[in-house]
């Protein structure tokens, strides 16, 4: 249970979801962890595990200099960056091309594409030091697309690329990069959107079908994934996107 201890992690969207399960999982494998959030809502974990184990910022990852203050902030707090976590991330409009409005395409790309872009451009200099990793929280819906969610598939995908190419540009620096993609997860904010279609039963029935195991999975499942992946057993992957999705994959989007 001590895979990553001595290490110290950056785990955007800590405060729900899988992001909170990344937190509990990382800190039980022995890691410090930053937990980075808009929402100020997990500051309960730091009462729950310590300021030793853990510390809050509150980061808005549509602002550069929220990003910086992060990336100051854990080096400040915690003396270095070996895992850098990136599963913040803006999961709306739920809605094809011509219903999106030019309002919510920009907030979805200033978070999951520019946002992106920016932590890894300042977390750099410090995961070169510690010859750390990163680990991007993706989706099956940046493989394969996704109904009325084209924007955040997209985002996804540009993920995947920015994941494979970033593992070109720094293996030999010792950086390590990879992605997670799961398909459908039982988490608050999904559930909320969910419960706000017209088709709420429909699509609940879909998520469990839409894997061969029959069920939606846990944030403590795809945690367990993304500590695999920071911890010296995965010392030998990078570049890779590895799909956490109870074999969605073999018949994503089939029609059951």
């Amino acid at each position: 249970m001590n895979e990553l201890t001595g290490l110290t992690a950056i785990i955007t969207g800590a405060s729900g979801g899988i992001g909170r399960a990344c937190v509990d999982a990382f800190v039980e494998a022995g890691a410090r962890v930053i937990m980075a959030d808009i929402d100020e809502s997990s500051q309960d974990m730091v009462e729950r595990f310590g300021k030793g184990r853990c510390h809050f910022v509150r980061t808005d990852l549509a602002d550069a200099a929220s990003i910086r203050n992060l990336i100051e902030t854990t080096v400040e707090v915690f003396g270095s960056i070996n895992v850098l976590l990136n599963n913040g991330a803006c999961v709306v409009p739920n809605a094809p091309i011509h219903e999106t409005s030019i309002e919510e395409f920009e907030a979805l790309v200033a978070v999951n594409v520019r946002g992106l872009f920016l932590i890894c451009k300042y977390a750099y200099p410090y995961l070169k030091e510690s010859k750390g990793s990163i680990i991007n929280m993706s989706s099956m819906a940046g493989l394969a697309g996704e109904k009325h969610h084209c924007l955040y598939a997209a985002g996804k995908g540009f993920m995947n690329g920015l994941t494979k190419s970033m593992a070109i540009d720094y293996g030999r620096e010792g950086i390590r990069c990879n992605a997670i993609a799961p398909s459908s997860v039982l988490t608050p904010n999904v559930d909320r959107m969910i419960a706000a279609l017209p088709n709420a039963n429909e699509v609940i029935e879909m998520r469990k079908n839409v894997n061969l195991l029959g069920y939606t999975s846990k944030p403590h499942e795809i945690a367990s994934a993304a500590v695999f992946l920071a911890s010296r057993g995965a010392s030998f992957i990078t570049g890779a996107v590895i799909p956490v999705s109870g074999g969605s994959e073999c018949g994503y989007g089939i029609k059951y």
